[in-house]
Parts: C-alpha cells; sequence; structure tokens
C-alpha cells in the first residue's frame, strides 16, 4: 500500500490526502512528527539518494519514493493514480 508521509500545518499534505481520498486510492499516512516514523523516513530518503526532500513524500508501492519538490502530483499522474 502507497504511504504518505505528512506534517501537520501542511497544505500541500492536506491537499494531496484529499485528492488521493476523493480519488479513492488506498494509502496510509505516516506523520514526519513521530520520532520512529521519521527515523524510517530519513533511512528512505538516503537511500533513494534524496538529500533536502520537502514534504508531502510518497512511497509507491514499487518502493520508489516522490517529494513534493520532485513533482508528486507529475508523478501520480504519470502513474494514472490521480
Amino acid at each position: 500500500m502507497m504511504v504518505l508521509y505528512t506534517k501537520s500545518h501542511c497544505g500541500k499534505c492536506e491537499d494531496i490526502k484529499k485528492k488521493l481520498t476523493d480519488g479513492g486510492v488506498e494509502f496510509t499516512v505516516k506523520s514526519s512528527e513521530d520520532p520512529e516514523v521519521m527515523q524510517g523516513l530519513v533511512s528512505l530518503l538516503t537511500n533513494a539518494g534524496l538529500k533536502n526532500p520537502v514534504l508531502p513524500v510518497i512511497e509507491f508501492d514499487d518502493g520508489s519514493v516522490v517529494s513534493n519538490d520532485m513533482g508528486l502530483y507529475k508523478e501520480l499522474k504519470a502513474r494514472e493514480i490521480l
């Protein structure tokens, strides 16, 4: 299942969450404000070669990762998710 990493007070995070929900997409939300989640996210991003990603970040079922500054919406459209 796709994972959406978010944080509070993040307009883009809320926007993508709404679009995914409205589109009937199944996903799990994890908050980067949780220390355990953040530790896993840092490891995931490091392995993906991302040094300064901007939330929200999505981890796809295939293990690939895309962050907001990398064209998150474009990637979702390319994968025909949205």
